[in-house]
């Protein structure tokens, strides 16, 4: 049975779940027989698929030469659980890596996480796997100056390499170009892509998915999906002031009004609203860990949410929910403006305005709520009427690979510190 790697996935951020389920879905509609392989550090929870946990150090060691010996400078880790010849194997028996990292090609994290990034395409090259970057978020490239000179000669060689690379974002595209162009094509979000429904018995062994109890949200509700990130562009306090103003505002309108993370980390912002609201039955706290599934289903019975996280607005849209957005970054206004919707947009780095504005903006959803929702499907209609699965999925040829790996050239040196 030949195998598909999937990279740059993880569980507890529920957009990048639904990521990996909906890459999973696609593959197993077109070619039930391959095997997947998730590489992540997530436990196994009865997943249909293997969860293979390889580490930083091992890739790096596994492309020989120079980076080999940089590799073993690497820390171990210890959640590592396949060996190098069981990952010598892997790479032989597999078809396609594909990458469906939100977004980590970029200075804005640290350059340790640019060079996995790398390393992923790398190691792909090394042993002649086709490989495809699904949609996600690039750039910009403003590395600090002791380490840019040499990461910036790994993109300039490597990112020529995957088969086709998907931008989100017209930004996206602007800082590849720089490097290529011959494989680089502008996509929508790959989860708005895929089908509303996922087939569970391709995601789960048999009895092992145990949902929780399904949530019926009241009639006359909207959801608050908070993101603990935009912390880092103000004060907890003034964050959640703003956030009571809009809840405030709901419950005068005669709205019901739930808090619901769509991330692990931001139970605490939940939590500190509620607080606000301690004996308020319409002010409903959903303390319970969901998965995307869960998720898609509570965000379909709003009227519409408020949100601050970018795949909660991607479920929202894809079931027509509109959405107001408090976000920060290039993919929030785009994504928004595709849908017609940039009027709902707010930069959360300008809390002041916010709350200047965010009722007004209440009020006009609550008066055009049906209208904006019907201007939502026309374009979710479209976009999933020409997704890039056929393409990527299609064919699928098994590649030409050698019993031995390809060897690096080692011109380019980087200290991994």
């Amino acid at each position: 049975m030949s195998k598909i790697l999937i990279v740059g996935g993880q569980m507890e951020n529920k957009g990048a779940q639904a990521m990996t389920f909906t890459v999973i879905n696609e593959i197993k509609k077109r070619h039930p027989d391959k095997e997947i392989l998730v590489n992540c550090i997530d436990p196994d929870r009865g997943y249909a698929f293997d969860i293979i946990k390889i580490g930083k150090k091992l890739k790096i060691e596994m492309l020989g030469g120079l980076f080999g010996t940089l590799g073993k400078l690497v820390p171990n880790a210890n959640h590592v659980n396949v060996t190098r010849a069981q990952m010598e194997q892997i790479m032989k028996d597999t078809d396609m890596i594909i990458d469906i990292s939100g977004f980590a090609l970029s200075s804005q994290f640290t350059i340790r996480h640019s060079v996995n990034y790398l390393v992923n395409i790398m190691l792909a090259k090394r042993y002649k796997v086709p490989m495809v970057l699904m949609p996600q978020s690039f750039g910009p490239f403003n590395y600090e100056s002791k380490y840019k000179s040499a990461i910036m000669a790994l993109i300039k060689k490597y990112i020529t390499y995957p088969t086709y690379i998907y931008a989100r974002e017209d930004e996206g595209m602007q800082f590849l170009s720089r490097f290529t162009t011959k494989n680089l094509k502008r996509s929508m979000d790959l989860v708005l892509q895929g089908s509303s429904a996922y087939d569970l018995d391709v995601l789960f062994k048999p009895g092992a998915y145990n949902p929780n109890e399904r949530v019926v949200v009241k009639e006359n509700s909207v959801g608050i999906v908070p993101n603990v990130k935009t912390m880092k562009y103000g004060s907890r306090e003034d964050l959640l002031q703003a956030y009571r103003k809009m809840t405030d505002h709901l419950l005068k309108r005669g709205v019901n009004v739930y808090l619901l993370r769509h991330s692990t980390e931001d139970l605490e912002i939940c939590k500190g609203i509620k607080q606000s609201y301690p004996n308020d039955d319409r002010v409903v706290l959903l303390e319970n860990e969901y998965d995307c599934i869960e998720i898609h289903h509570i965000l379909e019975q709003f009227r519409f949410i408020i949100a601050s996280r970018y795949h909660s607005i991607i479920h929202a849209y894809k079931d027509g929910i509109p959405v107001l957005a408090l976000g920060w970054a290039t993919k929030y206004q785009e994504l928004l403006g595709r849908f017609g919707q940039k009027e709902y947009m707010f930069d959360v780095r300008d809390l002041a305005h916010v709350e200047q504005e965010i009722e007004r903006k209440i009020d006009l959803m609550l008066a055009r709520r049906d209208d904006e929702s019907d201007k939502i499907k026309t374009v979710t209609a479209e976009i999933q009427a020409h997704t890039i699965f056929n393409e990527v999925f299609g064919e699928l040829p098994a590649a030409e690979k050698n019993e031995g790996a390809e060897g690096l050239e080692e011109e380019t040196t980087l200290q991994i510190g």
